[in-house]
Parts: structure tokens; C-alpha cells; sequence
């Protein structure tokens, strides 16, 4: 189904989808894991859990006491350290030191570190005076403010539900931890999830179904909320020491950090399935993992169309997403999909289209294209802007 939306000026194009993994169709590239007792990130092979060596090794560029890996679009490596001020900067191919990421703001024991709907990055503070959820420009590392209107002390994970609220879990002190609510404002709603049953949550998701998924450090178990109510609903996930740290593959599979045990762990929520997926490579209290950039394809590059800029929302999705775009002239546009082979999959749209802002809404149909990363390729005239998106 194909659908044309007039919708308000757009934000600036961001490709964020560097830190998801590859589609069942290829091989996962691989992991990279903080290790925040000996103030490393190490590398494994996605799809073995071979240990490739220390990607960064102990205290390189100062790093201390890691929280967060993630990856920048043009391939850099960003970590951030509770000990450090700024999120730091790694080459993404060999781990070289290449400065300080943000500017413009002091972070105070800085923790999770997530990009937003709006395409900036947000950061929790863990700090005892300085603790409201901060903005960064993502293309930069410009501050651009203090989004919360209160602070979360002992910040930790952030997501956002489907109409654009935060949500930011507070580890308390490992036995009152709670999640708060904030509006796209930023400014504070309600206690979503007080403590009881959570005790001190780490990560926060939401899941396919809208529902949030909790993990909890202190109980070493991840709980599902309802998503609209903050109900609890059951656990999802036991038998872990501390769990703090996840990411999807593009089959669905859930990997999880156990912080105390120094393990990772594989899950198929489908089948009820656990394995150990990484119990090697002197992990000291892993708590952040994610994958790598996909190996490059033939079509697996980023253009120098600058003229327009394109937003995908959301990005990753279950059902529909939008790409976004303003037009200065009335031109014919066309979006196709294709496959990490590069073979095309579906023509989303071939047709005129004015001038002002314009968006085009996608919505796969199940059966014929399955969970995984494709790429995207809006063509105006001779000019091509092409991209990821990622289906859940």
C-alpha cells in the first residue's frame, strides 16, 4: 500500500542504521562489547562468538568505566565512559584514539546512549547534581540542551513509545529503581513503572507488540509492562546474575551482557531457546554490545545527493515506516527496496510529485518480505539518495 502525506518540514537525514545487524539472507558482521572493569571494548565474530582481540584496548584515549558502544554513520566507533566528560571517539577498523565525540557540555557520569526520533543523541547521566537527559547534534557532537525538565538520577536506559514519548529507567540504588515518563517535550508525566517489581533497571524497549521490556540488573531478569499502563504483564527472561546490555539480530534473536557472570547470552523469544553465545575473551562486567557496520555489497554505500534530505521514521519497524523529503520543484520521484544482494524487491513509488513537503509510506506486506536490514533508493531525475532500513 502506497500513500502520500503532506507533512511539516523534515529533519535532517541520518543514517543510525549502522547499529543494526545484518538480515537472515547474510552473515552477522561482528560484535563489540564494553568491558567496563578493565575499561576496554572487545570485538567477537558475529555468528561464532569468536574472540577477535581488545577493538579498543584498557584506557585507550581515557576511556573508563565504559557504558555504551555504538556506531557512528561514518563508520567511527562511539563509547561512552562514566568516568569521562565526553563520549569518545574510536577509528571503526582499528580502534585508534581519534578524540572527543561531544562538545559544547560537561557529561556528569554519563551511561545509556540512544538516537532519537528527531535524529539527535541522547545521553543519561548517572550524576548526583547533573543528571537530565542531554541532546547532541549526531552528525556533529554539538550540545543542544537538556531535553528532561528533571533529572533521572543513576540515568540508564531510554527508548520511545509509538507517539513519541520518553522514557528513561533509573537504576536507583539497586533496589528502587523505577522508569520515568516524559513527554516529546521532554517535560515530566508520571512515575510510568515505580519500584517493586523492578529494582534496578538498566535497559528499557519497546517491543513489537508496543509492550516495554524491562531488564533488570539487580534481579538478573528482563520483565514485560504494558506499554500503555506500565501494568506488569510477566517476565520474559530469568536465571541471569546481572543483565545489562542487549541487541537484536535480524532473525529476532535477543543477545544479552550477564554483567556478573561475564557471559552473553542468545535467546529465541519465539521458541523459548536460550545458549550461551560468548563465555570466552576475559569479559569483565560487560554492559553495552552491539553489531558492527554490515560488510559492504555492491549497493551498500551513502551518496553525496545532498540537495535532499531524506528522514526515515521509524527506523526500525515492524509494520510501515515513512520517508520524508521536501521537494523545491515539482519532480518525478522514485522509491525502490532492495535486498542486501542488491536485487530489488518491491517499487514503492514511481510518480509526480509537488514541490514542499512530501512523504511516502511504506508498508511491506509479510509475506513477501521478511524481518532484516534493506536498502532503500529514492530516485529524483539523475539524482539518488539511497540508505538502510530495517524491518523487525
Amino acid at each position: 500500500m502506497k500513500k502520500v502525506i503532506t507533512l511539516s518540514p523534515v529533519l535532517s537525514f541520518l543514517f543510525i542504521l549502522f547499529l543494526i545487524p545484518l538480515s537472515a539472507e547474510a552473515q552477522n558482521p561482528d560484535l563489540y562489547i564494553s568491558s567496563r572493569t578493565d575499561h576496554a571494548v572487545k570485538r567477537y565474530d558475529g555468528n561464532t562468538g569468536q574472540f577477535k582481540g581488545n577493538f579498543v584496548p584498557s584506557g585507550r584515549g581515557g576511556l573508563s568505566r565504559p557504558q555504551e558502544v555504538l556506531f557512528h554513520p561514518d563508520g567511527s566507533l562511539l563509547v561512552t565512559g562514566r568516568d569521562n566528560p565526553s563520549i569518545l571517539r574510536y577509528d571503526g577498523q582499528t580502534g585508534a584514539f581519534l578524540g572527543n565525540f561531544t562538545s559544547g557540555y560537561t557529561l556528569d557520569n554519563p551511561t545509556k546512549t540512544v538516537v532519537g526520533p528527531d535524529s539527535l543523541l541522547y545521553v543519561a547521566q548517572w550524576g548526583s547534581f547533573q543528571n537530565k537527559v542531554v541532546r547532541f547534534n549526531f552528525q556533529t557532537g554539538q550540545f543542544v540542551d537538556e531535553f528532561t525538565s528533571v533529572g533521572v538520577p543513576q540515568g540508564c536506559g531510554i527508548d520511545w513509545d509509538s507517539t513519541g514519548n520518553l522514557y528513561v529507567a533509573r537504576w536507583g540504588n539497586g533496589t528502587n529503581g523505577n522508569v520515568y515518563k516524559f513527554d516529546t517535550l521532554g517535560k515530566f508525566v508520571s512515575i510510568f513503572i515505580p519500584s517493586g517489581r523492578i529494582t534496578g533497571p538498566t535497559n528499557i524497549w519497546f517491543g513489537d507488540d508496543g509492550n516495554l521490556l524491562v531488564a533488570d540488573w539487580s534481579q538478573g531478569e528482563v520483565f514485560r509492562f504494558d506499554g500503555k499502563t506500565g501494568d506488569y504483564m510477566h517476565k520474559v527472561i530469568t536465571g541471569m546474575t546481572n543483565v545489562e546490555g542487549f541487541v537484536y539480530d535480524a532473525d529476532g534473536l535477543l543477545y544479552l551482557c550477564d554483567w556478573g557472570a561475564n557471559v552473553v547470552n542468545r535467546y529465541n523469544l519465539a521458541h523459548s531457546t536460550t545458549m550461551t553465545f560468548i563465555n570466552i575473551g576475559t569479559l569483565q562486567n560487560p554492559n553495552s554490545i552491539t553489531f558492527g557496520p554490515s560488510p559492504s555489497t555492491a549497493i551498500d554505500k551513502i551518496d553525496d545527493f545532498e540537495a535532499l534530505h531524506v528522514t526515515v521514521a521509524p527506523n526500525p519497524f515492524s509494520h510501515s515506516t515513512q520517508f520524508s523529503f521536501d521537494l523545491p520543484t515539482p519532480e518525478i520521484v522514485k522509491l525502490a527496496i532492495f535486498d542486501l544482494q542488491g536485487q530489488e524487491i518491491e517499487q514503492v513509488w514511481s510518480e509526480q510529485m509537488g514541490a514542499g513537503s512530501q512523504a511516502i509510506l511504506w508498508e511491506p506486506e509479510a509475506e513477501a518480505v521478511a524481518a532484516g536490514v534493506y536498502f532503500y533508493q529514492i530516485r529524483v531525475n539523475d539524482q539518488v539518495k539511497m540508505g538502510k532500513v530495517v524491518i523487525r
